[in-house]
């Protein structure tokens, strides 16, 4: 996925790099479009690097160079230097660069997380201030924050610009055919799932060739049966991937794919295959996170798909409101000053805003995005209408278990460990193999 493609990358670049320590005097350098750079008085003269992967001539991308535009027209006195790059690897390349050279663009796009962490001790900017002072601004996000949020030092380093999350499409003619109500507790959905079985119907066809899907499905299932606190106590080593509540987990999804529900041969199967399959009928869920919505919403079945959070267990409630997702985002360099940081700060508060995300879904027509804000549903395509109404019930937003952790290789082999126990190993044995693996990674 390309978010970890980004963090372990990120991860990389500052281990390799030695002038992080002296990076605040070059930051303040000047800026690569050879204006003058901040300036003490207010109303001087001032420019504005960012770097995004939102480049290019798509709708999203435009909308975000209109934004910069109306910006600068509105402020005449910063111009803004859009350095974005689509391209995974030029990105990478020239974020590893500016953290080398100890130039790094007054506002840059990253994942947050555990990749992230020294770079909120040592270059990025603690915007819980900015936060605290304008709730207006900062109280119209989803709760996200926790991203660029740390246990052992305060504040907050980044906010969100925009969001993915996973839940359940379903198929609203086949649930009416079977005479039965999208599943809210675990319970609900094998029983709906007994019943799609009986009348020839995948239940939910899951597809884990591209093994992330087995990642993500164990991770909603703790959330919903443990709760984060289970994330925090596997990455304490309070708490062992071969203890009994982590075994439970990946028995059920065994006894899921054992009883057919997830259909034959998952871990030869693509995401296009499953998406095939649940527009023409064949499967009555889609186990799939909001980058669906726009296949989905250009299809004939458009107008009959519906979405449900990832079910809850019925026996922990308080958990059934926790999401699978998170936030990509903008972090400030902690080095600007004076005009420049008024500027900067004032950019980021516009491009987050509500109005910018309002613009993003005017352009793209649909998506979810990380901010709390009045939609005419008549104005979205019927799938974004429906994601929209099943999140608007979430309470917290949560990664996948492994980010939390310093092993980067964790998730990697917690994936591919899942896969196999599709393949054919019993849970145990997985999750055997993966508390072997932390132990031999742990220090």
């Amino acid at each position: 996925m390309k978010k970890r493609a980004l963090t372990m990358i990120l991860t990389l670049i500052l281990a390799a790099s030695t002038l992080l320590s002296g990076c605040g005097t070059k930051e303040n350098s000047a800026p690569s479009d050879g204006s003058t750079g901040s300036e003490s008085k207010s109303g001087d003269k001032v420019s504005i690097r960012i770097l995004t992967r939102i480049a290019g001539t798509d709708p999203k991308s435009l909308a975000f160079q209109s934004l910069i535009k109306k910006f600068m027209e509105e402020n005449p006195n910063i111009t803004v230097v859009d350095e974005s790059l689509n391209d995974e690897a030029a990105f990478n390349n020239k974020l590893k660069t500016a953290v080398a050279t100890g130039n790094v663009p007054e506002i840059w796009m990253n994942y947050g997380g555990v990749a992230f962490k020294d770079y909120a001790k040592n270059i990025a900017l603690d915007l819980q201030p900015v936060i605290d002072e304008d709730k207006t601004w900062s109280d119209a996000f989803l709760p996200l924050f926790g991203t660029w949020q740390f246990t052992d030092f305060p504040g907050t380093y980044g906010v969100p610009n925009e969001f993915y999350s996973v839940a359940i499409y379903y198929n609203k003619e086949l649930f009416q055919q079977i005479n039965a109500a999208p599943p809210t507790t675990i319970e609900e959905f094998e029983a709906v799932a007994e019943k799609f079985k009986g009348i020839g119907v995948v239940p939910m066809a899951m597809a884990d060739k591209d093994n992330f899907r087995g990642g993500h499905l164990l991770t909603n299932l703790s959330l919903k049966k443990y709760g984060f606190q289970k994330t925090e106590d596997l990455m304490s080593g309070t708490a062992k991937w071969n203890d009994p509540d982590m075994v439970s987990l990946l028995e059920l999804m065994k006894s899921w794919q054992d009883k057919g529900i997830f259909g034959k041969n998952m871990n030869t199967t693509d995401g296009n295959q499953i998406t095939s399959m649940f527009l023409s009928g064949k499967s009555a869920m889609m186990f799939e996170g909001v980058w669906a919505i726009s296949s989905l919403a250009s299809s004939p079945l458009a107008d009959k798909i519906g979405v449900i959070p990832f079910p809850g267990f019925s026996d922990k409630p308080d958990f059934k409101d926790n999401w699978f997702g998170g936030a990509g985002g903008y972090s400030v360099s902690k080095a600007v000053e004076g005009a420049k940081k008024d500027a900067t700060i004032k950019l980021l508060k516009y491009l987050t805003s509500v109005d910018a995300s309002k613009l993003f879904l005017q352009e793209t027509k649909g998506g979810v995005y990380p901010v709390k804000m009045d939609i005419d549903p008549a104005s979205l395509d019927p799938v974004t209408a429906e994601y929209i109404k099943a999140q608007s019930t979430a309470k917290d937003f949560k990664g996948e278990i492994e980010e939390y952790s310093p092993i980067m290789q964790l998730q990697d082999k917690v994936r591919n460990e899942i896969q196999g126990m599709f393949a054919g190993n019993d849970a145990q044995k997985t999750a055997d193999t993966i508390q072997k693996f932390v132990e031999s990674n742990t220090k």
